[in-house]
């Protein structure tokens, strides 16, 4: 797969889960586009990166969760999309997007 259509079609399955207001649409574009987990490394919550290889650029998106209730305070649960674009560890351009459930 070309970078430019792992890019475009990861953006599209952003947009789609963020009007959605579900995880399903980026989930499956980063399966069908090739980029891999590194895993959860949050405490609480998500925080979790999938990393792609294309022409020696990075792709990456960065995928994160928080359910800010309190014991006093219901709070929606927060999902934030980042998708950056890598050369050498300098970011190129990112796109972010998210929702609120």
């Amino acid at each position: 797969m070309k970078i430019i259509e792992a890019i475009t079609t990861i953006k599209a399955a952003m947009e789609k889960s963020a009007a959605e207001r579900t995880d399903s649409a980026w989930q499956e574009a980063m399966t069908s586009v090739g980029l891999k987990s590194q895993g959860n490394k949050a405490q609480i919550g998500i925080d979790e990166d999938y990393v792609g290889i294309f022409s020696g650029l990075e792709v990456r998106l960065n995928h994160t969760w928080r359910d800010t209730s309190k014991a006093f305070a219901p709070g929606p649960d927060r999902t934030r999309l980042l998708l950056e674009l890598l050369q050498g560890g300098s970011v190129l351009d990112s796109y972010k997007t998210g929702h609120e459930d």
